[in-house]
């Protein structure tokens, strides 16, 4: 019997893509068909990101699968086979599976020996990646923007608003940015987190974080990211 595995990446498209709709953002525009354009980036910036990961922990793998010890003694060899074969399964299986920041770090810490959260040039990127992934996550079922403001004797300053989902960390990271200059019941609109300039600091976010991945990693493992992602 031979099984063949035929496998193709689709986040070289996703990044034709993206570039593309930045182009297609003219100034005769509505401000919804704009806003429509800049969440399909935001979206699209996630899911790059993820397909870019995907890839090169893969390569890292199986690198690492390729050139395994050998065992010389031929029942060891096959029980050690059998087992290590199982590992390089549920890792791949987990790989596939990933989704977010938090998918990620104990994948990296296993192939590499630290969490990508902790890689070197990733650290300062790493609160724009986290609400990424939260921004995508609520975006991604077409939800509105919620929030209660609470106005009682009782409530402390900092307490009186309450947002759904991640919006508030949101709202607080793109203001620390500089990308919006109102806070969310000023605007009174969801396209706050839909302007040109969030979703393009996103997308650009999301094309330097492969690159400072590559630069946080040692020898082998770096050059085998680099070559399956960045080549």
């Amino acid at each position: 019997m031979q099984i063949t595995i035929y496998t193709e990446t689709i986040w070289p498209s996703i990044h034709a893509a993206l570039n593309h709709l930045q182009q297609q953002r003219v100034d005769n525009l509505s401000q919804q068909v704009a806003a429509g354009i800049n969440f399909s980036i935001i979206l699209g910036s996630a899911c790059y990101l993820e397909g870019v990961l995907e890839t090169g922990l893969k390569a890292i793998l199986s690198h690492q699968s390729a050139n395994k010890g050998k065992i010389e003694e031929l029942e060891k060899r096959r029980s050690f086979n059998l087992f290590y074969n199982g590992l390089i399964e549920d890792i791949e299986r987990r790989i596939s599976n990933a989704t977010g920041t938090d998918g990620y770090d104990p994948i990296f810490m296993l192939l590499v020996g630290k969490k990508l959260s902790q890689l070197k040039t990733v650290v300062p990127l790493w609160e724009g990646i986290t609400v990424l992934f939260q921004v995508r996550n609520v975006l991604g079922h077409g939800r509105a923007v919620t929030a209660q403001k609470i106005d009682a004797y009782w409530v402390r300053e900092g307490e009186d608003e309450r947002f759904s989902g991640g919006y508030r960390r949101a709202e607080d990271y793109l203001r620390k940015k500089k990308l919006v200059h109102k806070r969310f019941f000023e605007a009174h609109s969801d396209y706050l987190f839909l302007s040109d300039a969030v979703a393009d600091h996103f997308w650009k976010l999301a094309q330097v974080t492969p690159v400072a991945i590559a630069e946080s990693l040692d020898g082998e493992a770096a050059a085998i990211f680099k070559r399956a992602v960045l080549s």
